[in-house]
């Protein structure tokens, strides 16, 4: 027996006993006895009322009663502590999930056994247009989809399922299902759109340099075998083989060198300014008109508008590429008795090169595409005029690596413009050198 218990014992013995002695000297002990009984219980109810009123304030704090509610009131204040300590302690535990599926940048939706939905994170909400009012609600109504609904039902989830994005067929969405707790799956999906995109642009790729290659290398071989199988060959015949072999070696050697640059861009860091050297942008577009002029072979106007003053931080090496490629495919696609526009002039609180012709234009679905690597509006023509179709995804490249954007503007019929626009903190801007002018190369 506890001490309560004892307590309470000795109360009512003790009230019951002296009333009995009371009623003993009024010659009416029995009476005495239920008198002591009665003012007990009149004591014990004005407690309870006491313990009633503790009880409905919530157990806030621990309180003292006298016998048998003392011990009943810490015992319900010792649960209820351990009750907000076990609440406290799972409120914490679904904050920091709340937390942590907040940052996740993949959707998390925690289903239970029949595929309903108990909680998602806010990335769930946005990929799959939930809303709080969709908890409770089977998952299989937004993704209506026959390879989930069966990868939901089989309850085989060694394997992820990659589907079409329910609320928009350009994504890929990967989904991953883990059993976990009592009857409860924890979902995770993924947008893996550009991993996909990628994967293609691989495959594409490696097609791409397999049948550029695969071409020359035929000519190649069969000039050679040519070259083995004839008996007598004299000096003349040689020579034409050799000079048919030349053109085709070359176009290889030239997408060679430029898929190392590729490469080389690819993999490099972006050009810091304090690692960059300064490029006099005039001297540079001189020599590149020098060259355009013999390519051109006086089949063009071409125009040079130059703000001398404006010197550019960066890799000289990879601007001329950038810059020669434009204004080489420029000279390349624009016919006879066209013009060519070339600039290098301050654009707001940016510079920038632009390089304009007249020529056939470009219809606006291409546009997207032109920077990809082996895209071409016209194949037959491209690879006439010697290009590897890697000129634009090389410009693309440089112009990251210098923190630079490429805007296109074209039009079937009105020509086309290339514009690289560098921010200002690339530009060094010397007033004395500032010239403009324009010069006609024909």
């Amino acid at each position: 027996m506890s001490s309560f218990w004892s307590n309470e014992f000795w109360r009512i013995t003790g009230i019951v006993f002296l009333f009995m002695i009371f009623g003993l000297l009024l010659g009416l002990p029995l009476w005495g006895v239920v008198a002591g009984f009665v003012v007990y219980l009149i004591l014990l109810a004005k407690r309870y009322q006491h313990f009633q009123k503790w009880m409905q304030s919530g157990l806030s704090k621990n309180e003292e009663f006298e016998g048998i509610f003392d011990d009943l009131a810490f015992s319900l204040y010792r649960i209820q502590t351990s009750s907000n300590k076990r609440k406290k302690r799972l409120s914490d535990l679904l904050r920091r999930w709340q937390n942590m599926s907040t940052a996740l940048p993949d959707a998390a939706i925690v289903l239970d056994g029949e595929g309903h939905i108990i909680r998602f994170n806010p990335a769930a909400s946005s990929m799959l247009n939930l809303k709080p009012i969709d908890q409770g609600q089977y998952i299989g109504n937004f993704i209506r989809n026959p390879h989930f609904i069966h990868y939901l039902l089989t309850g085989d989830y060694s394997e992820h399922l990659e589907i079409a994005s329910p609320t928009d067929n350009s994504r890929t969405f990967n989904i991953r299902l883990t059993p976990y707790g009592k009857d409860q799956r924890l979902m995770i999906i993924s947008d893996v759109t550009h991993i996909q995109r990628l994967m293609t642009m691989r495959r594409d790729f490696i097609g791409n340099v397999s049948h550029e290659l695969r071409t020359p290398l035929t000519v190649i071989m069969g000039y050679l075998e040519a070259m083995k199988d004839s008996e007598q060959c004299d000096r003349e015949t040689l020579k034409d083989y050799v000079e048919r072999i030349e053109a085709p070696a070359q176009r290889m050697k030239s997408l060679v060198e430029d898929l190392l640059l590729l490469s080389r861009l690819d993999t490099g860091p972006a050009n810091n300014l304090s690692s960059s050297s300064i490029i006099n942008v005039a001297s540079l577009l001189k020599s590149i008109a020098a060259e355009v002029e013999q390519l051109s072979q006086c089949r063009h106007t071409i125009k040079l508008d130059i703000d001398a003053g404006f010197k550019l931080r960066g890799i000289e090496k990879e601007i001329y590429s950038a810059f020669n490629n434009l204004v080489a495919n420029a000279v390349n696609y624009t016919p006879e008795g066209g013009e060519i526009n070339i600039a290098w002039l301050q654009y707001g609180d940016s510079v920038r090169f632009c390089v304009r012709d007249n020529g056939p234009g470009i219809a606006s679905m291409h546009l997207p595409r032109l920077t990809e690597r082996f895209y071409r509006v016209d194949v037959g023509r491209s690879r006439s005029s010697g290009g590897t179709g890697l000129g634009l995804a090389i410009v693309k490249q440089v112009l990251r690596r210098h923190d630079a954007e490429l805007h296109i503007e074209s039009e079937p019929g009105k020509g086309s413009e290339f514009c690289c626009f560098f921010p200002a903190a690339r530009i060094i801007y010397q007033e004395n050198d500032a010239v403009s002018r324009e010069l006609d190369i024909k």
